[in-house]
């Protein structure tokens, strides 16, 4: 992890750059792209178990702070879990359970607390579960 943020903070010094690979496993193929705009990084996608597929995403604001991230968690070609914040905090997760490409779990944070969950328990497209622990 230390690498990763060494090359993170070497890319953010070049401000001419608009997109950059790196070859994190000394394989040949990069395996980390790092998309910047005025020298900041807005966008990193990994390819974390080195298949040639992109299977996390994460994308920042003016401020370096996470606006959204999503990855790939059982590494079969499509991403399964999302993740939304807003001024750098998690507000929200949405989570495809069964892999079938639709979101059946939405989980609704104020940072690491669950304020609520929804669930499609049955996987027919139509929140069949709440649970809000605001009420």
């Amino acid at each position: 992890m230390k690498v990763v943020t060494l090359i993170i903070c070497s890319l953010c010094m070049v401000g001419a750059l608009s997109a950059q690979g790196v070859d994190s496993n000394s394989d040949g193929r990069a395996d980390q792209w790092y998309e910047l705009s005025a020298g900041r990084i807005e966008k990193v996608s990994m390819d974390r178990n080195f298949d040639t597929v992109v299977d996390y995403n994460v994308e920042y604001d003016l401020k370096h702070q996470k606006v959204y991230e999503e990855m790939d968690f059982n590494h079969d070609g499509q991403m399964d879990d999302f993740y939304y914040f807003e001024d750098g905090k998690l507000i929200r997760q949405e989570i495809d359970s069964n892999f079938d490409g639709a979101v059946d779990i939405w989980v609704y944070l104020d940072g690491m607390y669950i304020l609520k969950y929804e669930m499609d328990s049955d996987f027919d497209g139509n929140v069949d579960l709440i649970k809000d622990y605001e009420q």
